[in-house]
């Protein structure tokens, strides 16, 4: 698979997740007001869901495991076809979850939530694609196939940089 097609494929999932978290948050936040009305939600309920998926750890998960995996397949290119697909299918689901979280933070910190959420989710998503860009400039895929030092270099970055997100992201 060529590169500009994975980059608008990624990009495409991030738009389209964060479009429809976007819609259901404001779709939820009516529903919760006419709930609210009935009396079969606390006006609380919406918030708490939001503080819910600002505590998650969801977005230093994802973070940890793309960094390992792609330490795995920079420190050992004869295991990157089998994982190119999985990989690919890894970027996919995983930028399309930021960009879900990215449209939740951007629903939330409109209307009268707090902007953490967003900043992270906006923060982790351009990381990975400035980093993927800084890999790829430094680590071009003809390299990949000699036993350079770069490549034990960066695989040992990530590695130790995979579990420090994880438990201090």
């Amino acid at each position: 698979m060529e590169q500009s097609e994975l980059v608008r494929r990624s990009a495409g999932n991030f738009a389209i997740f964060m479009a429809c978290a976007f819609l259901l948050w404001i779709w939820a936040a009516i529903i919760d007001r006419i709930a609210q009305v009935v009396r079969l939600s606390a006006p609380g309920h919406l918030t708490g869901v939001a503080t819910s998926i600002a505590s998650s750890s969801t977005l230093q998960a994802i973070i940890s495991i793309w960094l390992l995996t792609a330490a795995v397949a920079i420190a050992f290119p004869m295991i990157w076809r089998p994982l190119s697909m999985t990989t690919t299918l890894m970027f996919d689901v995983g930028y399309g979850i930021l960009g879900a979280l990215t449209g939740f933070g951007l629903a939330i910190g409109l209307f009268g939530g707090e902007w953490r959420i967003f900043l992270w989710a906006a923060l982790y998503s351009v990381a990975i694609a400035v980093g993927y860009a800084l890999v790829r400039w430094w680590l071009p895929l003809s390299e990949m196939r000699t036993f350079g030092g770069r490549r034990f270099i960066l695989a040992g970055i990530l590695v130790l940089a995979s579990p420090i997100i994880l438990l201090w992201g």
